[in-house]
């Protein structure tokens, strides 16, 4: 056995015995301090005596003590990463991995090189556009799935427009209806339809307007990006 690692591997036992210990001090006193927090997750922040929790999945950053939390992007200064950047992406991944596909409408490829997310408002000029265009995404490998983004808000009029769409019993023919601006066949307001928690998602994934369109590892496309356009970047980032 290499001699150095022998050294070494008692001080990295050590150390991680201490964030064990340190972690578990920490926990205990958000939930003294926080005692309705959602705690996803708590790692440190390599040596920088910071803790990064992830709470409703959102990115904190807390001082070992917990008697100081910190938002905001922090950034290594050595190799300017933005390392808050990096863990909201993949927070974001996590999260829209968590989704039930039977919640979402999808317009499906029939050879598959890429799935995205799109959220969406039946009230959206560009949203209107991108949807005319289905088919040609469709074409060039990408599966479109829809989530629901009223921009007026959970309560408003576009929200039962997208109700509408979630509760019709052929949800595609009521979606590519309600964007082409045709009457949607009417359907009852269903209770169980994932609008407003949609919409909540949404809030969480930083989207603002519509169209979003997010990538299989979690980074946003904000606004209308054209078929052709689309696949260029998934092959250029993802391919």
């Amino acid at each position: 056995m290499n001699l150095s690692r022998l050294v070494w591997l008692p001080l990295l036992l050590c150390m991680g015995l201490a964030h064990a210990d340190e972690m578990s001090e920490l926990k205990a006193e958000l939930n003294k301090q926080l005692p309705d927090m959602q705690l996803q997750s708590l790692a440190p922040v390599g040596q920088s005596g910071l803790y990064e929790a992830v709470i409703d999945d959102r990115i904190y950053y807390f001082t070992a003590d917990g008697q100081f939390l910190i938002q905001g992007d922090l950034l290594a200064l050595e190799t300017r990463e933005n390392i808050t950047e990096a863990r909201r992406t993949e927070v974001k991944k996590t999260l829209l991995d968590r989704i039930e596909e039977d919640d979402l409408i999808i317009f499906a490829a029939k050879k598959p090189d890429y799935t995205v997310t799109v959220f969406t408002d039946v009230d959206c000029g560009y949203c209107r556009e991108l949807h005319r265009q289905v088919k040609n995404y469709n074409d060039l490998g990408i599966t479109i799935r829809y989530m629901a983004y009223p921009r007026a808000g959970a309560e408003s009029e576009s929200a039962n427009k997208l109700i509408e769409v979630w509760c019709a019993k052929d949800q595609q023919k009521a979606m590519t209806d309600a964007k082409a601006q045709r009457e949607v066949k009417k359907t009852s307001l269903c209770e169980n339809n994932p609008v407003a928690e949609q919409f909540e998602i949404g809030g969480k994934l930083g989207v603002r307007g519509t169209p979003a369109i997010f990538l299989e590892d979690g980074q946003m496309l904000p606004g209308y990006v054209p078929p052709q356009k689309l696949r260029e970047i998934l092959d250029e980032y993802l391919g």
